[in-house]
């Protein structure tokens, strides 16, 4: 080898080394002051203004509502025009005033499981949502995640329960769009962010990613969504680090399951899904993080 084979090599060596430790450093910089995922993408929550005067109808929703996805139109609206929607399938109407009415949406080839509530006010105001999680309703923010697009790496919040609800009830209203359209969580008014991240396995193959939770943060909820083509009880295994948090076929969602313990604050997190072989199908798992 020449002498200037070697000053390339030396050079290219000095490059490798500073560019690995510029990113080693701007890693480490990021996840110190943000949470970081990879892949995920980050959505802001915004409360609804009208809540500060909207007397009976915002206590019923502080009370009752969890995650909503939320429009703000123009206005007026037709109540009847509402109440016709919320009627179609085995949707129904729950509560009416002069001033709103309540009800629970069939957008149709849904799980009766997974029909959310629907809120409408004259003033312009449309509002999908989940009840708070309980203990007899499980609707941890996983619940939200809508698999049977089949595109859920490439577009994760465009499929979402919420999302194509609230695209269903506005659309009979002339000129209304989603375009702006809002979350917000009810039962944590104080939440500002919610996070998204989701990997896909190929048939016979595990998937992984990293995350990393800065201390500084309160997280109020852990959630997560699986799916697998294959609805053998082996379709997929979902893991964080060593811990298996899940294992089945088809759709699977929850909360608890993921404790800080096991999401623990200030270090980084492998997050896994495997796709058990069967005939090549795939598994996806969509990790959740709601928190300010």
């Amino acid at each position: 080898m020449n002498g200037k084979q070697i000053k390339i090599g030396s050079l290219l060596a000095v490059i490798i080394l500073v560019s690995s430790a510029l990113y080693i450093y701007s890693q480490s910089a990021v996840s110190n002051t943000t949470v970081f995922a990879e892949g995920s993408q980050e959505l802001s929550l915004t409360p609804p203004t009208f809540l500060a005067g909207a007397g009976a109808a915002a206590t019923y929703l502080e009370q009752e509502a969890g995650i909503a996805y939320y429009v703000n139109t123009t206005g007026p609206l037709d109540l009847n025009t509402a109440k016709s929607r919320m009627k179609g399938g085995n949707g129904q109407v729950e509560s009416e005033t002069a001033d709103y009415v309540i009800g629970v949406l069939d957008p149709g080839g849904w799980s009766s499981g997974d029909f959310p509530h629907c809120f409408v006010h004259k003033d312009g105001w449309i509002i999908v949502y989940y009840l708070k999680p309980t203990e007899q309703n499980n609707a941890w923010l996983g619940k939200t995640i809508d698999w049977s697009d089949r595109n859920p790496v490439s577009d994760p919040i465009t499929s979402n329960l919420l999302y194509d609800a609230l695209s269903y009830i506005v659309a009979p209203f002339s000129g209304v769009s989603i375009s702006n359209a809002k979350y917000y969580h009810f039962q944590y008014p104080t939440a500002t962010k919610l996070l998204f991240a989701i990997k896909q396995a190929g048939g016979g193959q595990t998937a992984t990613f990293n995350i990393k939770i800065p201390s500084a943060y309160t997280i109020y909820e852990r959630s997560w969504s699986c799916y697998s083509v294959s609805t053998a009880s082996d379709g997929y295994t979902f893991k964080i680090d060593a811990t298996q948090i899940s294992k089945g076929g088809g759709r699977h969602y929850g909360g608890p399951e993921i404790t800080e313990a096991i999401l623990s604050p200030d270090v980084f997190h492998t997050i896994s899904i495997s796709a058990k072989d069967y005939y090549g199908n795939s598994a996806y798992v969509c990790l959740i993080l709601l928190y300010s």
